[in-house]
Order: structure tokens, then sequence, then C-alpha cells
């Protein structure tokens, strides 16, 4: 069965259904509870079995998935809606019709059981949960409550049982969770600290091999320790770029950072020449103490001259960010044209104006380019 991808959420209102096939008296030594992703939900609205199928509000769905959900009181039929599809569930039929909303097209399919209506209110099978949407419903190990799992597939979360990350040394205190997934983007997160949480617009790819990194240090050097995230914007050929956010969390201020690569780009001048057939590149670092940098590329100038080396170092193709020794620190690298790499510059973060400003900044030559640093000073 094609699972909903995306929509809006709405409210589902359901009125003046009684003409529709009901199930008004359930039996149960006591009601059923039910949480998505582990948090508790819809408290008036109970789970139940009905012979062997275990049945959830299908209001459920709006709780961690982004659907339409609207009844259509003339037809006696709830309709789901995204912005690829449109599928109708009809209360005492196992049918279900999927309509295409871009094409003619569409299916039809029959479900485990056949939808209900209790009191009003619109339940489906925990297998229809996971044929319309992927997410896994089932009775918990005590039976006195039905859990939801929305999954990777789901494109929204409300505040998942397990953090993306905690932090180092703080005992399971500093943690961070995601607030919301659309597809494959986190689009705001909670961070809790000391058993306290607060909510934050960050956006971040959802990025299984490199999760967000949590560090708890007082990188402000005010006596407090702060919480700083660390984000992989993405990785490819020669680029990895990350992101850092650093929270007070006394107050949930965020401190302003500046991105390495601009603070470095502003930071550093430079400038690539021809020398007899060398490729000589020049750096001159600003800063609390300044140095210059030559590195010299023995033979290199046949290699496609300064069309292929440019005039000038490109910054920032990779960036990551660290908390170490109480200070955030970055890396950021330094390439001449597109395929040289020749080293990273090595930043250190301090308090300043409005949030944290550059402390100091080096050149650090890879190994493999050392051999070709002419001068430093």
């Amino acid at each position: 069965m094609k699972k909903i991808l995306t929509a809006s959420t709405l409210a589902l209102l359901i009125a003046g259904c009684a003409a529709a096939p009901t199930i008004d008296s359930i039996s149960a030594a006591a009601p059923l509870t039910l949480t998505v992703d582990g948090q508790p939900v819809l408290p008036k609205l109970h789970p139940f079995h009905s012979g062997e199928i275990l049945y959830v509000p299908a209001r459920a769905l709006l709780e961690y998935y982004p659907v339409e959900l609207k009844w259509d009181n003339a037809r006696k039929k709830l309709i789901l809606t995204d912005n690829s599809s449109r599928t109708v569930l009809s209360p005492g039929s196992s049918a279900i019709q999927v309509q295409y909303t871009q094409t003619d097209g569409g299916y039809e399919d029959n479900l485990e059981g056949p939808v209900l209506l209790k009191e009003g209110h619109v339940y489906i099978s925990a297998g229809t949960v996971s044929s319309l949407t992927g997410a896994e419903a089932k009775r918990t190990a005590s039976g006195s409550a039905v859990s939801i799992t929305s999954g990777d597939v789901s494109t929204s979360v409300r505040v998942p049982a397990e953090p993306l990350a905690v932090a180092a040394g703080t005992s399971g205190k500093v943690k961070l969770y995601a607030a919301r997934k659309d597809g494959s983007t986190y689009k705001g997160f909670i961070l809790e600290v000391n058993g306290k949480k607060h909510s934050f617009k960050w956006e971040a790819p959802r990025l299984g091999s490199y999760p967000p990194v949590l560090y708890y240090a007082d990188v402000d050097n005010d006596g407090k320790p702060e919480a700083t995230a660390v984000f992989s914007l993405g990785t490819g050929t020669g680029i990895s770029l990350e992101e850092v956010h650093v929270v007070k969390p006394e107050e949930w201020k965020e401190l302003a950072v500046p991105a390495a690569e601009k603070v470095a780009s502003a930071a550093v001048t430079s400038k690539i020449s021809l020398d007899n057939g060398d490729v000589v590149v020049r750096l001159e670092l600003a800063g609390p103490a300044p140095s210059k940098v030559t590195l010299r590329l023995p033979g290199r100038a046949g290699d496609g001259g300064l069309n292929h080396f440019g005039t000038q170092v490109g910054i920032g193709a990779g960036t990551h960010y660290q908390v170490a020794n109480g200070k955030l620190k970055a890396e950021t690298s330094v390439n001449a044209g597109i395929e040289e790499s020749l080293g990273t510059l090595i930043l250190d973060y301090k308090a300043g104006s409005g949030g944290l400003n550059l402390d100091s900044i080096r050149f650090e030559p890879y190994d493999t380019t050392k051999q070709y640093v002419e001068k430093e000073q």
C-alpha cells in the first residue's frame, strides 16, 4: 500500500456521525492509554481490541505525521490528504481507496480489519497505522498502554524517547532531541539541561552517519557552563560542513557564533603567484598574533598555472567544530584551486560583544604539505 508522505497538519473534527456503523461498548478491565514516541497523547481516546485486532484513534496520526484528516459527514467517510494522494476510509468497511492528486490513477486495497466508529471518533487498526505511515503500533509489555513508534519514515515527531546526542561527563543530564522531522531534515530541536527543556528552531539534515554532537562546558568563561551543539550540514568529495549553536541554559539564550569559514576569510589575506615554474602561496593571518606563511609548490606551474590554482586560496570547503579545554575551537580548510588541499586554519573563540568572537587563528599544513612551507614568521 502506498504510504502517505507529506501535508499540513489539521485537526480532525467529526460531527453528526450517528448514521454510520458504531461500536460504542468495548469490554475491558481498564482503558488502554496511548503514547507516541514515548509521550502520552489523546488521554480521552483509548485504544482497544475488537476480537484479535488492536485499534487506535485515527487522530493519533496527527500526533506525528502531517496529514490532513477530514470527516465527510454526507458520505460518512474519513478522508486523508497529503500533497500526492487522497485516501478514503469508510467506517464498517475494510476497503481503502487511494487516489493520486496529480494523476488520474489510483487503487483499492483491503485493511486487516474494518474501520470502526466509536463514540463519534474513527478508529483504525494497528496494521493500518503501519500501512499508512510506516509507524509501529503495539501494546506495551505491561499491557496497559499502546505505543506508536513513528520511525525514520515519519516526517514529524513529537519528542523521541531517545536523544540524538548526550553531552559527555554530564551523567545524561544534558541531552538533545529532535522536535520535528520533515523528510530528510530536522526542523526544530529540544535541548534538555538538568531536567529542564527548551525548544529551538534550528534546522539540520538527518544524517545517520553524522549525528549531532553535544558539549557542556564554560566556553565564554563566565563561570557557568554552556551547551554547545554541533550539526553536520553534509559531506562530499572534498567537502564537509558543520554548524554550531551555543546556549546559556540558565536563560535559554543563544550566543552569536560567527561561522568559522567567514571569520577565517575575514582574518586571512592570500596571494597565489608563479615563480620560475613553482607555484607560490602566501598567507597573512591577522589577529592578536599576526603571522605569515609561504608555501612553494615546486614545478607545479605547468599544472594549469593560475587558471588551475587561482590567484587566492579557497577557505571553508571543510569545517569542523569541537569544544576542548573549555574553549570552542574550529578547523576550516585551505585550498589552492579546487583540488589542491594545503592545510587547515585553527581557530579559537572567546567571549565578545554579543556572543563568541575570534580569539586566535593559525595555519597548520597537512603532513603532505609541510615540506612546502618555505617561510613562517
